[in-house]
């Protein structure tokens, strides 16, 4: 149920805003409804949870399998609306999953780069989130974390962290010609890079 996710979503939040300096940049950007892809860097577990927290609307992720061993968090990754990632079959199952939820309006995050960086720099991407635009003409969202690599929270301590969103990527320029390629997919792909990149220096500047 939504009001579930949203109790959850306003708890996360108060979570990271008093365990973190927490700085928001361009929370304007978010469109509140319509189907939507939100990519970002992953650089910690906490990614997908203070993203979710902040995000003004109802939001969908792709979390790996494993997590989904324990009863307890598998009730409450069910409440935020997580969806069990597969490695083996996440071209099938997943994708087909993902698709229904944009082709419902809803919004989904994933990151591009497929799996989390332990040094705290963003790596190649995956050309998944170019596939699932280009497949569902869904915009993509450049979403970047800085400063949670390697980090916990603390109540006497909080580290500053930014969550910095960016400016809607279209995707219909990209698919002009009409037929979505492999080459379509990674020229997404490395868009939505280039762009969370980009982003904490434009925050900098």
């Amino acid at each position: 149920m939504r009001w579930v996710f949203r109790f959850f979503q306003y708890l996360f939040q108060m979570y990271f805003r008093l365990v973190f300096h927490l700085q928001i940049h361009g929370r304007e950007n978010i469109p509140r409804h319509g189907k939507l892809l939100i990519a970002a860097n992953h650089i910690s577990a906490y990614d997908p949870f203070v993203i979710g927290s902040l995000v003004p609307r109802v939001l969908y992720f792709l979390a790996k399998k494993e997590l989904f061993k324990n009863p307890l968090f598998t009730a409450v990754l069910g409440f935020l609306h997580a969806i069990p990632l597969d490695r083996r079959e996440a071209a099938h199952t997943t994708f087909r999953r993902a698709s229904q939820l944009l082709a419902q309006g809803e919004a989904v995050l994933l990151f591009p780069e497929g799996t989390r960086s332990r040094s705290g720099e963003i790596g190649s991407g995956k050309s998944g989130v170019g596939m699932l635009a280009a497949t569902n003409h869904a915009d993509v969202l450049p979403v970047r974390v800085v400063g949670l690599a390697g980090k916990t929270g603390s109540w006497w301590r909080r580290r500053q962290i930014k969550i910095i969103f960016g400016a809607v990527i279209s995707v219909a320029p990209f698919l002009q010609n009409g037929t979505a390629t492999k080459e379509v997919y990674r020229e997404i792909a490395n868009t939505a890079l280039e762009r969370i990149r980009a982003l904490a220096a434009e925050v900098a500047a």
